[in-house]
């Protein structure tokens, strides 16, 4: 009780010193609507990954077309409504850890080490981090491959590549590419973006994929002369 009368006393106080002009920072409650928000925050993510691990789990096991709300949110242990807070649909919930991985991939890319010269190189700088991300779900992505999932994610795939090596490549196509170079910029975005796709399917349908290390040092040795024709 003494408590809460203390803190209702210094409540008043801050409030009376406000009114008459001066700015008090109620320290105390900032951090507990800080704490708040972390912890709902917290909440969130969990109850996104609860879902997106449901979703998983029965795609392993059954068609994705007959994969019904009901059953996802019963495996995640979640309400309906909850579901709704956060997705629109199935699709929706199997895309959305696709912002997460572009964020993963875009890091990737920004840090990936470059020899002097050839910092062009940076635009497929996502391509080791994906394809250990690929390796990784490999039986998600084949039990996806020829179903109406398939579909929703294999073109969200080419959409993120694009977007990654376009903002990547922007500043390197109008600065470094060869005075002689007559290929239109959107065309090589959407070049660099396909061969990935292209390899990354090629890997995934065998049934025992290289190494991710490996896949990735063929791609890099399809690409980077392409890189280097249009940079040096």
């Amino acid at each position: 009780m003494e408590s809460e009368r203390m803190e209702e006393q210094r409540e008043a106080l801050c409030s009376l010193l406000n009114k008459k002009g001066f700015i008090v920072h109620d320290y105390h409650r900032e951090r507990g609507i800080s704490l708040r928000e972390k912890t709902k925050d917290r909440r969130i993510q969990k109850t996104r990954k609860l879902l997106h691990e449901a979703l998983i789990s029965l795609i392993l096991k059954k068609d994705y077309k007959s994969i019904t709300i009901q059953e996802i949110i019963d495996r995640a242990n979640v309400g309906r409504s909850t579901f709704y807070t956060h997705f629109q649909d199935k699709d929706d919930l199997l895309i959305s850890e696709m912002d997460g991985l572009r964020d993963i991939l875009r890091t990737a890319q920004m840090k990936t080490p470059v020899a002097s010269g050839k910092s062009y190189e940076r635009v497929i700088g996502f391509s080791s981090m994906m394809f250990e991300h690929a390796y990784e779900y490999r039986h998600v992505y084949k039990a996806l491959i020829g179903s109406q999932a398939g579909a929703v994610v294999l073109q969200h795939i080419p959409d993120m590549l694009v977007d990654l090596i376009r903002d990547e490549s922007k500043v390197e196509f109008e600065k470094k590419r060869r005075k002689d170079s007559e290929i239109p910029f959107e065309l090589f975005v959407h070049f660099i973006a396909s061969a990935f796709v292209s390899v990354m399917s090629w890997w995934l349908y065998h049934k025992n994929p290289l190494p991710p290390k490996t896949i990735n040092a063929i791609f890099r040795a399809l690409v980077i002369p392409s890189l280097a024709a249009n940079f040096d």
